[in-house]
């Protein structure tokens, strides 16, 4: 009789150690559930998807203005532009204040060039040729000088210290024939037609 109940004890411990091996191997066979961070990991490379397809920034598509008149780098460039395209000599240059725009007179021999450009120093807008329109005096100075219109506005601008360009034009003053350059804060700075010395600043 005790015989008989230690193996029936036997045998159950048997089974149950069966069954434990059996339900080990089911799960680790079962099919693993999704982890919490997957979708996280899969949500997120796509953020980095729309770095090839910027929007272009609006300084990559911005065009000179026209109206940057006053500039004196724009200003220069405007001067070298009209007498490219025209073989003249500028001897006077005007802020157009409607329109930003600079109007450049040039001397071809006698005949007067106006030329229109752009603020910027970009672009002709327009050009006009009168013959027999430049004065003697302006021919003669412009003969006998020894700088360019844009030498001295070079040189008036460091006078000026940053304003805006207004006009340069050639005047006679106290000892000859000068560049006038004037800037927006009132400021007139007359520079050698000869060799480019500042002369005198107004006021």
């Amino acid at each position: 009789m005790a015989t008989d109940t230690k193996l029936r004890i036997t045998a159950r411990a048997a089974l149950a150690a069966a069954a434990t091996v059996v339900l080990a191997s089911c799960a680790s066979t079962a099919p693993q559930a999704p982890s919490d961070s997957a979708p996280a990991e899969s949500s997120a490379s796509p953020a980095t998807v729309p770095s090839s397809s910027t929007t272009p920034s609006a300084s990559a598509d911005a065009t000179p203005s026209a109206a940057a008149g006053g500039d004196v780098a724009g200003a220069i460039a405007a001067i070298g532009l009209a007498e490219s395209e025209t073989g003249a000599t500028a001897y006077e240059i005007d802020d157009q204040d409607d329109d930003g725009s600079w109007e450049i007179e040039l001397a071809d021999g006698a005949a007067q060039v106006t030329v229109r450009v752009t603020g910027d120093g970009a672009s002709v807008l327009e050009t006009e040729r009168e013959d027999d329109d430049v004065d003697d005096e302006d021919r003669a100075a412009l003969d006998a000088a020894g700088i360019t219109l844009a030498d001295a506005i070079e040189a008036a601008a460091a006078e000026a210290q940053g304003a805006p360009l207004d006009d340069a034009t050639l005047e006679d003053d106290d000892s000859g024939p000068a560049w006038e350059v004037s800037f927006d804060d009132e400021l007139e700075v007359f520079v050698s037609v000869a060799d480019g010395a500042i002369l005198r600043t107004d006021p």
